[in-house]
């Protein structure tokens, strides 16, 4: 049931947005009563954190399969084309977490979700990097929390920009900018 009702939010959120979808909605959708989303969920808040945390994970998960056993250059690429292949096949996704954002800006309830959301997003991020620094010996060289920080700036800046002028901001530009922070990085190490 918890499944059902989460991949329903993710629907309902990214074809209406966070702040018009309605857990009724999203209840309907999944074929239960809103009464069903409470019992699993305090509120939209935590229903979208947990629908972030899930498609976080697995979007780390695809880039740390698809860099395994790699040198740092072809890392450095092949991450980049994994990001940027996710956030054009997926803008109305990529909107939603800006969307959702801006509200926990302007919302105190908002932001408690969406700060420990992405502060353990942020996390698995720094471990990430840390892990293959490792892996290629030059953890003592690399900051893997501010270029995990950095990443996930770049990242947000350019889900917007691809959103507003797709044509220019296209697959190849945010392959080519995610690619070049890590390589940048590796570079300075």
């Amino acid at each position: 049931m918890r499944q059902r009702l989460i991949d329903a939010a993710a629907e309902e959120f990214v074809e209406n947005g966070f702040a018009a979808a309605t857990l009724a909605d999203i209840a309907r959708r999944a074929g239960f009563t809103k009464g069903a989303v409470y019992s699993n969920f305090e509120s939209k808040q935590d229903l979208f954190a947990e629908l972030f945390a899930q498609r976080s994970l697995e979007l780390a998960g695809r880039v740390l399969a698809e860099i395994a056993g790699l040198s740092a250059t072809d890392a450095a690429g092949r991450g980049g084309e994994t990001i940027s292949s996710w956030q054009i096949a997926d803008p109305g996704w990529a909107l939603l977490v800006l969307e959702f954002g801006l509200q926990a800006a302007r919302d105190p309830k908002i932001a408690q979700a969406y700060l420990r959301e992405r502060r353990h997003l942020r996390a698995q991020i720094e471990e990430l990097i840390s892990e293959r620094a490792r892996e290629w010996g030059v953890a003592e060289r690399v900051d893997a929390r501010n270029i995990a920080i950095t990443l996930m700036a770049l990242i947000s800046g350019l889900m917007l920009e691809h959103a507003v002028d797709p044509e220019q901001v296209d697959e190849r530009a945010v392959h080519t900018a995610v690619s070049e922070l890590f390589a940048s990085a590796l570079t300075r190490s």
